[in-house]
């Protein structure tokens, strides 16, 4: 996702038509990387993307498992839902034990 720090920069760029794509997660919060770039936003969150262009929407979440898709929007407005899996945690008591045993 592009920054533009000045209002002339932002004129430079090829005008494209684009859409609004609203990112919902169900675990609210998670970072919405778009293209494999991070953006300032977290979920829930409208964003705008390019329309009829497919687009790698990610959500990331510490301790869950981060979601992937990729969009393509004809309409002006879109939306992406997903539910993140919690990574599972695994007790490691019993290899503890036996390595301290060896």
């Amino acid at each position: 996702m592009p920054v533009f720090k000045t209002l002339r920069d932002l004129l430079k760029v090829p005008k494209k038509e684009l859409c609004l794509c609203m990112i919902v997660s169900e675990q609210e919060g998670a970072e919405i990387w778009v293209n494999g770039e991070q953006t300032a936003f977290v979920t829930p969150r409208m964003v705008a993307i390019p329309q009829n262009e497919d687009v790698e929407i990610e959500v990331r979440l510490v301790g869950h498992e981060p979601r992937r898709a990729t969009v393509r929007s004809p309409q002006k407005l879109s939306y992406y839902y997903c539910n993140l899996d919690r990574v599972p945690l695994r007790l490691v008591r019993d290899e503890i034990d036996n390595c301290a045993s060896l």
